[in-house]
């Protein structure tokens, strides 16, 4: 029993290590197209949208710490999705610019 919870929370690890090198990789291209390629409209639109990710993120981080952050989030999610929206990130970037 308990191997299968260690398990579960290796996997929920390996897990959140992939997502947040893959938001890395993407954080740091979408640095590179500013500094770099800012005449690239395509390139510019991709960084953009990481650039909104990370400010969800930044508004979900506290939010997550709230007592009933589970009902809050769920709420805000709803509402988002009225206005044809999400409050959580997305996969953007699909072309990392090259140096």
């Amino acid at each position: 029993m308990i191997r299968k919870y260690r398990q579960k929370a290796k996997h929920a690890l390996k897990r959140f290590c992939i997502t947040l090198m893959r938001e890395w990789r993407e954080t740091k291209s979408m640095v590179q197209i500013y500094l770099h390629k800012r005449h690239d409209e395509k390139l510019l639109r991709l960084a953009n949208r990481q650039l909104v990710d990370i400010f969800k993120i930044l508004l979900l981080f506290p939010i997550s710490l709230l007592p009933g952050s589970v009902v809050i989030v769920t709420l805000l999610e709803l509402i988002a999705k009225f206005f044809g929206g999400t409050i959580f990130p997305k996969k953007t970037m699909t072309k990392e610019p090259t140096d």
